[in-house]
């Protein structure tokens, strides 16, 4: 594998189109879940998959516990999926710009990374009214965290990156 600007773009030609199909299985499986959720308001029955897929007792378990449940995996799949557009929208970007080092990819870094650390106290929140405990709670909280620092370091190479990028273009 070369290591050139060429076989980058080639392998973000590839993988936004996989990305493309992630975005819609993981949308499909959110959809899915919100479903599941509405018809589990609107009936009296069994809803033995529901409550397999969410880890609860709907007839024993809190009704906190058991929204909380159903809130945080439904907010797991909505933001695996943003994360796949806003990743699909960097491929997309290094496959059709001159360079990786753009702007925009530097605003999809940011929003990706401060929406991870909102997300960090939401989950966290979660977790506790969950009845899951701190330890998860702390898990969730400071794993988002982690992932929203690397994301922004990233965001900042990738400025730097935009700088130089810059100033080569502009040097005879």
């Amino acid at each position: 594998m070369k290591g050139d600007l060429h076989t980058l773009q080639k392998v973000c030609l590839y993988g936004s189109k996989v990305m493309l199909a992630g975005i819609w299985i993981l949308g499909g499986i959110a959809a899915v879940l919100i479903a599941m959720g509405i018809e589990v308001l609107a009936t009296d029955g069994s809803h033995q998959m529901f409550q397999d897929v969410l880890s609860v007792d709907l007839a024993n378990d809190s009704v906190l516990k058991c929204a909380s449940a159903f809130a945080e995996i439904v907010i797991i799949f909505i933001l695996a999926m943003v994360t796949v557009v806003c990743i699909r929208t960097l491929m997309v970007s290094i496959y059709s710009e001159h360079s990786p080092f753009t702007d925009d990819n530097v605003r999809v870094l940011l929003f990706i990374s401060r929406l991870y650390l909102v997300i960090a106290f939401v989950f966290a929140v979660l977790e506790m009214t969950g009845e899951r405990g701190i330890a998860s709670a702390a898990f969730m909280l400071f794993g988002c965290i982690l992932i929203s620092t690397v994301l922004y370091i990233l965001a900042l190479v990738v400025r730097y990156g935009a700088v130089l990028q810059n100033e080569s273009d502009h040097t005879l």
